[in-house]
C-alpha cells in the first residue's frame, strides 16, 4: 500500500514540475531572440536612432536660421548658433568615436553632409553681404562641388546593373569616401576658420583688417593646392564595401 502510494505521489509531482521545464524553455527562447535582436541593432547598418546623428540633425536644421541671421545683419545671433553648431559637431563626433553602439552608416553620411552645407551656404551668404570676395567663394565652392560630382559619378559606375535610384540610396551598396590628404585637411581648416573670423568681424568692426586679407589669401592658395592634389594624385577615393550579414 505505502508502495502504491509513494508512486502516485511522485507520478503527482512530475506532472506538476512540466509546466515549469515548459516556462523555462520558452523564457530561454525569448531571451534568444532579445539578444539577437539587440545584435541586430547594434548593427550599423541598422542603428538610426543615435545620439551622434540627433546632434548631426539639429546642426542641419540650424543652417537656414544662420544664413538668416547673417543675412538680416543680425550677426550676434548667426554667431552664437554657429558656435553652438560646432560645439555640436565636436561632441557628436567624439561620442561616434568612442561608443562602439553609436556608430552608424547613416551617420557617416549626413556627418560631412551637414558640414559641406553649413560652410557652402555660409559662403554663399557673407558673399551677398560683401564680408568675402567672389572668386575666393567660387573657389571653394568649385573645389567642393567637384568633389561631390565625381564621388556620385564614381558610385554610379560601382553599383550593378540595372541601376535605380531605390539602388543609388542603399547604404548596403559600395561606398566613395573621400581620402583627405594633409594640404586637403590644412584647406578645411583654414576654411573654417575663415567662416568663424569673418562672421563677427562687423560686430568687432575688423571688417578691413590685414588678418582677415591674410586669412583669405591663405584659405584661397590652400584650397588651389587641395584641388589639385585630388586632381593629380591617384587613390584620392576609398570604395567601402559591405558584407552581407545573416
Amino acid at each position: 500500500m505505502r508502495i502504491l502510494t509513494n508512486l502516485a505521489f511522485s507520478k503527482h509531482i512530475l506532472t506538476l514540475k512540466r509546466p515549469w521545464f515548459r516556462f523555462k524553455k520558452n523564457s530561454l527562447k525569448i531571451s534568444s531572440n532579445l539578444n539577437s535582436s539587440n545584435q541586430k541593432q547594434s548593427d550599423p547598418e541598422n542603428i538610426i536612432y543615435t545620439v551622434p546623428n540627433a546632434l548631426t540633425l539639429s546642426r542641419i536644421a540650424c543652417v537656414p536660421f544662420i544664413n538668416y541671421f547673417m543675412f538680416t545683419d543680425q550677426h550676434e545671433l548667426a554667431c552664437s548658433l554657429f558656435l553652438i553648431a560646432g560645439i555640436t559637431d565636436f561632441v557628436d563626433g567624439y561620442i561616434a568615436r568612442n561608443f562602439k553602439n553609436q556608430k552608424s552608416y547613416l551617420g557617416s553620411i549626413i556627418d560631412p553632409l551637414a558640414d559641406k552645407l553649413l560652410i557652402g551656404s555660409l559662403t554663399i551668404t557673407l558673399v551677398a553681404n560683401s564680408m568675402i570676395p567672389l572668386p575666393l567663394a567660387i573657389l571653394i565652392l568649385g573645389r567642393d562641388f567637384s568633389l561631390i560630382l565625381y564621388s556620385v559619378y564614381v558610385r554610379y559606375k560601382l553599383i550593378e546593373k540595372p541601376i535605380s535610384l531605390k539602388k543609388f540610396l542603399n547604404l548596403k551598396q559600395s561606398r566613395v569616401k573621400v581620402e583627405a590628404d594633409f594640404i586637403s585637411k590644412v584647406n578645411t581648416f583654414f576654411q573654417i576658420s575663415l567662416i568663424a573670423a569673418t562672421m563677427p568681424s562687423q560686430v568687432f568692426f575688423y571688417e578691413d583688417s590685414y588678418f582677415l586679407t591674410i586669412l583669405q589669401f591663405v584659405t584661397g592658395l590652400t584650397t588651389i593646392m587641395s584641388s589639385a592634389s585630388y586632381a593629380l594624385k591617384k587613390g584620392s577615393y576609398k570604395v567601402i564595401e559591405y558584407s552581407n550579414k545573416k
